[in-house]
């Protein structure tokens, strides 16, 4: 969960230099560097971001909060051996996961990230993005399994010998 909200908060998303000033781009604020000073700003307007921006901004947040309340599902769920919301945490965690495949990937196919034909090199907030996603949907997943596989636990007859 810290990989997300690494990920989503800080302004790393892009980073392009150029004549001795770099500017890294996030979903929320850009950051000018020169002559090593750093001065970051929000977006003053937010109606000339592209749709697919907004898209990944909002993929980011929804996936947030359905990664916090699964994985605290799942923890109050494990706490209180109950096997449905062990799953239904589970499952939240695997849709915060899709979320966040959807959002760095709406944000590396926008045209943003290929201005005037020049590939621009992405920043460490879209691959922390991209890790979280890959452990969310695996741990949603695993959630998923260990509250099956309990359950079915539960149900086998006891036999007596």
């Amino acid at each position: 969960m810290a990989l997300y909200v690494v990920g989503i908060a800080t302004p790393v998303w892009l980073t392009v230099e150029a004549q001795g000033v770099k500017d890294d781009i996030g979903l929320w604020q850009v950051c000018e560097t020169y002559l090593g000073v750093t001065a970051c700003k929000s977006y003053p307007d937010i109606s000339v971001l592209s749709g697919a921006f907004h898209a990944t901004r909002a993929f980011a947040i929804i996936g947030s909060l359905l990664l916090f309340a699964g994985v605290s599902l799942a923890g109050f769920a494990a706490m209180k051996n109950v096997d449905k919301f062990k799953k239904l945490g589970g499952a939240l965690v695997f849709t915060g996961g899709i979320c966040g495949v959807r959002a760095a990937g709406i944000f590396t196919g926008d045209g943003l990230t290929h201005a005037h034909g020049v590939s621009v090199p992405f920043g460490y907030s879209v691959y922390l993005t991209w890790a979280q996603a890959v452990f969310t949907l695996g741990g949603g997943a695993v959630i998923i399994a260990a509250a099956r596989q309990s359950q079915q636990e539960d149900e086998m007859p006891v036999l007596s010998g």
